[in-house]
């Protein structure tokens, strides 16, 4: 096991089709499809399942279509099908989905303090798409809970993308407004934010002011929060083949989801252990019987 009782990063349970598959099923929540039109040949949850395990294995819309489709549908799903859901399946349902894995990895996962930081990722054309995470920060491990899209407001995004919680909650000077600490005084946090020269009214701030006087040293465990930024470009990269902002948006919120299965199957927790003995299992009979045979003979 590793840091924390996680799984290593490099273990090849990692990989598990039928594993991912599963963990993915049991926690997306049901979407509802439009009442207008026809309804869809398979259901939303089934599309939007292929979508996340194409960026899950750094995989194009066509080897979705050979390698994810059948498996996940019980037949072949035309590439330009899985490419149409990812067009217009509505951002606000993946967010919800990152909360919801979020939650569960809270059960599983202590965190210490919250991290808020915002990024942003470039598509073909250069076209910057830029997002706002809540992490926990862990005994060894980063994982995110909540996500919303970049508004340009501190109070806009810290609201849209907090979720209530407890202990510390750092964030840089960009979130140094009166309206973002009320926001996270109301959620049960302690705000501790880099505070900016030039601003000093407003009583949410000089509240906080006197925290960050006294634990201004915790603050700088805050780079450990970016974290999740760093895996996010080293496994798929910082340039996304798109071309318009809502499929950008769309494949960045994949890539997070991805990122918390990872999370999730190396706490080794229900079904992964029940994977991993099914897996091993032959050689695990046979050192029982090693054993065995070693003390009725002692």
């Amino acid at each position: 096991m590793g840091v924390d009782g996680l799984l290593p990063r490099w273990n090849s349970i990692l990989g598990n089709k039928k594993l991912i598959i599963n963990s993915l099923r049991d926690l997306l929540p049901y979407i509802k499809p439009n009442n207008r039109g026809q309804p869809p040949k398979q259901p939303i949850k089934d599309y939007v399942l292929i979508i996340i395990l194409k960026e899950y294995k750094t995989a194009s819309l066509r080897e979705a279509e050979t390698d994810w489709s059948e498996y996940v549908c019980g037949r072949p799903i035309d590439h330009s099908t899985i490419h149409y859901w990812e067009k217009n399946i509505d951002p606000k349902y993946l967010e919800k989905c990152i909360r919801v894995i979020g939650s569960k990895l809270e059960e599983l996962i202590s965190y210490e303090f919250s991290v808020i930081d915002a990024t942003s990722f470039s598509s073909w054309h250069m076209d910057t798409t830029g997002f706002h995470l809540v992490n926990r920060i862990g005994n060894g491990t980063v994982y995110p809970v909540s996500v919303c899209p970049d508004t340009f407001s501190p109070v806009h995004n810290t609201r849209d993308s907090i979720i209530p919680g407890e202990g510390l909650f750092m964030g840089d000077k960009w979130y140094d407004v009166n309206g973002v600490f009320r926001i996270v005084y109301k959620n049960g946090y302690t705000p501790l934010i880099s505070p900016q020269r030039t601003r000093c009214s407003g009583n949410w701030r000089r509240k906080a002011r006197k925290i960050y006087a006294k634990q201004w040293m915790k603050y700088r465990q805050r780079s450990r929060g970016e974290s999740v930024f760093g895996s996010l470009t080293n496994a798929y990269g910082d340039r996304l083949h798109t071309r318009r902002k809502k499929p950008t948006y769309i494949r960045c919120l994949s890539r997070i989801i991805s990122y918390q299965i990872r999370i999730l199957i190396r706490t080794g927790n229900g079904l992964t252990i029940v994977m991993i003995l099914v897996r091993h299992a032959l050689f695990i009979i046979q050192t029982f019987k090693y054993i065995v045979t070693n003390i009725s003979i002692s």
